[in-house]
């Protein structure tokens, strides 16, 4: 994760052919060989953290409540497989440890998206989460194959100044690019390691931005992309200076990535 290899990342596990987020496209994510897997931490009402994307139950379940307002006991009889596929019917949202306990003995790395945001839940509860889930990292031993990323820089500054850059801490949108107003004291060229790139205006893509990856480069920042997997934007980015491609449909980024030279199969 120092940016000397390119890093496939497989966002919210294999979510091309599998539920997203779940035990099922982690699995199949590993199988096919992917470095790293993206995920989504949440927290429930009585402060377990699992993992969903959205705060609402009702896309990927299709039940109208909040994940926060939910115990976990709750959480667990959502049926997450069933709206993506009859094949997957009965498949739960998982625990952060359930998730742990499966990657631990993989080798795989994870980019852990700490959900919980001060804007929304205040700044006691949204560091609380973060010093959990770091806590949990290092009692299962993945401090050296981690990195943790959030829409809020304020949360980031607070695990760099509560915890240190023992892992990698990666922001979302930077300079030009900004997608949130919680900001960090910080620079958040001396706060990030990573920083994963957006457009800086509706019409353009982050690939058509190339001065943020040039002013990354330049800051000692590695730029990342989840973009579309198509080879024309990989070979773009790449030439551009991009290390990591979350990719949303895994098969392609790992063919793509193979045939331009910059992972083996």
């Amino acid at each position: 994760m120092n940016g000397t290899r390119v890093i496939l990342a497989a966002h919210r596990g294999d979510k091309f052919k599998h539920p997203e987020n779940t035990m099922p496209a982690f699995r199949a994510a590993v199988e096919l060989g992917v470095d790293m897997i993206e995920t989504d931490v949440r927290m429930t009402a009585d402060g377990e953290l699992v993992l969903m994307h959205d705060r609402s139950a009702l896309r990927t379940a299709g039940v109208d409540q909040n994940i926060d307002e939910l115990t976990l006991a709750q959480v667990r009889e959502l049926d997450v497989g069933a709206p993506f596929s009859e094949e997957f019917k009965g498949v739960r949202i998982p625990t952060v440890q359930e998730f742990l306990e499966y990657i631990v003995p993989t080798g795989v790395l994870v980019n852990w998206e700490l959900k919980i945001y001060p804007r929304d839940f205040g700044d006691e509860t949204a560091f609380a989460v973060a010093d959990r889930l770091i806590d949990m990292i290092d009692r299962y031993g993945m401090g050296e194959r981690s990195m943790v990323n959030s829409f809020s820089a304020r949360v980031l500054e607070h695990i760099c100044k509560n915890h240190g850059h023992r892992f990698p801490i990666h922001g979302q949108g930077i300079y030009h690019c900004r997608k949130s107003g919680d900001t960090a004291e910080m620079p958040e060229h001396e706060l990030f390691d990573w920083c994963c790139l957006y457009p800086n205006e509706k019409g353009l893509t982050a690939l058509d931005c190339k001065e943020n990856f040039d002013h990354c480069l330049a800051h000692g920042v590695i730029p990342c992309l989840c973009i579309a997997d198509r080879a024309d934007a990989y070979r773009k980015a790449l030439d551009y200076g991009c290390k990591m491609f979350t990719s949303n449909n895994i098969y392609e980024g790992a063919r793509i990535l193979s045939e331009l030279g910059a992972r083996p199969m």
